[in-house]
């Protein structure tokens, strides 16, 4: 089974917030960001931006890219952490600012930063049952409005985009090889946001607000990230037959400046193979490996006979890894 990317596009929300101006508001020395989360500039979305909005304005730029309409699409996954209601789903709403009637089916995914794998995944599984022939995949995150002025780590790190990506099945594009994914629940409460579920619904009057912002233990996690990344791509390659420096491409989740360097460094990655795009968008959570897969897709003129390895972390503590050969 082979199966083409009709068309990726993205959407970057609101304008560019470079680093500076958030080191002036936080009275942090000029370069802290940069030097520690390795990210420049990033994209806020605007007041009024919605997530469903965001997503569809990507997933229309995908379409009309591709030569289609809503109505040619035969399924829409949304995969992402962020949303604009619990219910109903995101892909719901989404269907709905694209102001189409067709009747296609759709959902959500959300494993966090690894929901755009997941999703993949999932369409991959659909095509095989050879009754779908177009899918849409949309990630799409409005982090900003979770994010704690008063932590650094986190507020300089994350940033909003949205990404959309059409698949058909071809008789070219790329094979989908060894989908591998794993969790560790010693991991379950190192990344969060405390208030805003069934647990904690905020309706208190005393609910503090720091607890509706995203929180990380980042020693903790990155100590377990790594921990379990030896084993997890040790078994990868037994699946794949490839060590991470003989892919053409490597096109990691953008945890941080320091992730990229250490995964690139302990796994010997050139310049030229990794995907590095944290310093131009930050941390977008789901959007973060297909913002990567959206710039290579538009800068190589042919992929044809590149094998590209997406790989990333995601909270819970889950690991991921997706081969597509082209």
């Amino acid at each position: 089974m082979k199966i083409q990317i009709q068309s990726i596009e993205k959407y970057l929300p609101g304008t560019a917030v470079h680093s500076e101006e958030l080191e002036s508001r936080m009275g942090i020395a000029k370069g802290w960001i940069e030097k520690n989360a390795g990210v420049q500039i990033r994209y806020w979305a605007n007041a009024d931006e919605t997530v469903a909005a965001m997503a569809a304005t990507a997933l229309q730029k995908a379409l009309t890219s591709a030569g289609l309409t809503a109505e040619n699409l035969d399924m829409m996954i949304y995969a992402g952490a962020s949303y604009d209601y619990p219910i109903p789903h995101n892909a719901g709403r989404i269907k709905k600012a694209l102001e189409t009637t067709a009747k296609f089916p759709c959902f959500d995914v959300d494993s966090t930063c690894l929901s755009f794998l997941n999703a993949l995944d999932i369409a991959h599984l659909y095509f095989q049952r050879d009754t779908l022939r177009t899918i849409a995949i949309v990630s799409a995150e409005l982090s900003s409005r979770a994010l704690n002025p008063n932590d650094p780590k986190t507020y300089g790190l994350l940033g909003d985009a949205a990404v959309a990506v059409i698949l058909t099945q071809n008789k070219e594009g790329y094979e989908p090889l060894a989908p591998y994914f794993i969790n560790n629940p010693e991991g379950a409460d190192l990344a969060w946001i405390p208030t805003g579920g069934s647990v904690s619904r905020g309706m208190v009057h005393d609910t503090p607000e720091e607890s509706f912002y995203f929180r990380m233990d980042g020693k903790r996690l990155i100590s377990l990230t790594l921990r379990e990344l030896e084993p997890f791509l040790d078994r990868y390659e037994q699946l794949s037959g490839m060590t991470p420096a003989a892919y053409d491409f490597v096109i990691p989740h953008q945890t941080s400046r320091f992730g990229n360097e250490i995964f690139a460094k302990q796994y010997c990655l050139n310049e030229r193979q990794l995907v590095n795009t944290i310093s131009r968008y930050g941390n977008c959570i789901s959007a973060s490996i297909p913002l990567g897969l959206c710039d290579l897709v538009h800068q190589q003129n042919d992929l044809s006979g590149k094998k590209i390895l997406l790989i990333g972390s995601a909270a819970g503590l889950s690991l991921g890894a997706l081969t597509l050969k082209f």
